[in-house]
């Protein structure tokens, strides 16, 4: 009797102690899942982060940093950042006048922590961290966009998508870490996700079937996406983009798959592979935690006030009636990756020409 009572008594204790662990377990759990059973990415999430997008030849082959060396990368970035706010001495190309300005230092939101990952940089496929080599098409097609971006506009077409309010530079699909704007904001409903970047506060609105995408002759600045749930993680395929969205030399036949996947209260895992044969020699794979944040995603009026495009137009009027159209082909050079990229940009069209003419 007394062994049998022993016994209840171990197991009582016993149940509860695991009632207890399992309890805010347990809770916690619930508190990530929307009340239709699927994982709760609602919320507004910050995207800043100063892991690199390539792994740093410093590093070698090391893939992860230890909380030691994260506090000292981080550090040391907080204290650049301030010495150039508190410097005045800003990185201006002199033949740009003051246009640079309007972008210094001071205006810029990059943030001062590494990627939740912990990695070396936000590429974790290929292994070595970098991205791989671009086709000679892709080349081509940057080649050409360079040069065309180095030279005074005729028309709005030859500016990019971010400079006419068309599509936010980080905005995505895929979305990385930018200059500034690295928030986005998810909502969910059954059947749908909806996510809207900062960045010229664009939307999507992601259907959770899996259904078919639009027919291929269908583009879209954004493309076309489609999200299916596979376990806890959110997989979204993106495809039918425009001839004149490019995320790093990609073309119109990019298939991109993008993955959300809750790690914790405060922390979303934001992984994307970039498949595109036509320009990259292999396809590719980052990743990045995005943490939760209270800050409101703000309205970002593009247009508002901007003049730009306006003058712009105006000017090349001006120029054209003063017989100077092919005048300054140096314009806004230092935008676009400094005069030297524009230059090699143009000699490398010129040198493809003159092979094709042989």
């Amino acid at each position: 009797m007394k062994h049998r009572l022993f016994a209840s008594t171990v197991l009582y204790v016993v149940a509860v102690v695991a009632v207890a662990f399992a309890g805010p377990a347990a809770a916690e759990d619930a508190e990530l899942k929307t009340s239709w059973g699927v994982p709760d990415l609602q919320g507004t999430w910050d995207f800043r982060s100063i892991t690199p997008l390539e792994r740093p030849a410093a590093f070698g082959d090391k893939a992860t940093l230890t909380a030691e060396e994260a506090a000292e990368w981080e550090e040391r970035r907080r204290q650049e950042r301030a010495a150039r706010v508190t410097s005045g001495v800003q990185d201006v190309d002199p033949s740009q006048g003051d246009v640079d300005v309007g972008y210094n230092s001071f205006w810029l939101d990059l943030g001062d922590k590494v990627s939740g990952t912990m990695r070396t940089s936000l590429v974790i496929d290929p292994p070595n961290g970098r991205v791989p080599a671009l086709t000679d098409d892709a080349r081509r097609r940057s080649n050409e966009r360079y040069a065309l971006w180095g030279q005074p506009p005729a028309g709005p077409e030859e500016r990019n998508t971010y400079e006419r309010c068309i599509v936010g530079f980080n905005a995505g699909p895929p979305m990385t870490p930018g200059a500034y704007n690295n928030m986005m904001e998810i909502f969910q409903s059954p059947g749908y996700v909806a996510i809207m970047t900062e960045m010229i506060n664009d939307h999507r609105v992601i259907p959770t079937d899996g259904r078919e995408h639009a027919d291929e002759s269908m583009r879209f600045w954004k493309g076309d996406s489609s999200g299916v749930w596979d376990g806890d993680t959110f997989v979204v395929t993106t495809k039918n983009y425009t001839e004149h969205t490019a995320f790093r030399g990609t073309g119109p036949n990019l298939v991109l798959t993008e993955r959300f996947t809750r790690t914790g209260p405060d922390a979303l895992l934001y992984e994307y592979t970039v498949n595109d044969p036509e320009s990259y020699e292999a396809p590719w794979t980052s990743a990045l935690e995005m943490r939760r944040s209270d800050d409101p995603v703000l309205e970002y009026a593009c247009h508002e006030g901007n003049r730009a495009m306006t003058l712009m137009l105006r000017g090349a009027r001006h120029r054209e009636q003063e017989g100077k159209a092919e005048d300054g082909k140096d314009w806004l050079a230092s935008w676009y990756g400094g005069q030297n990229r524009v230059d090699a940009a143009r000699e490398a069209l010129e040198a493809a020409k003159e092979e094709q003419d042989q």
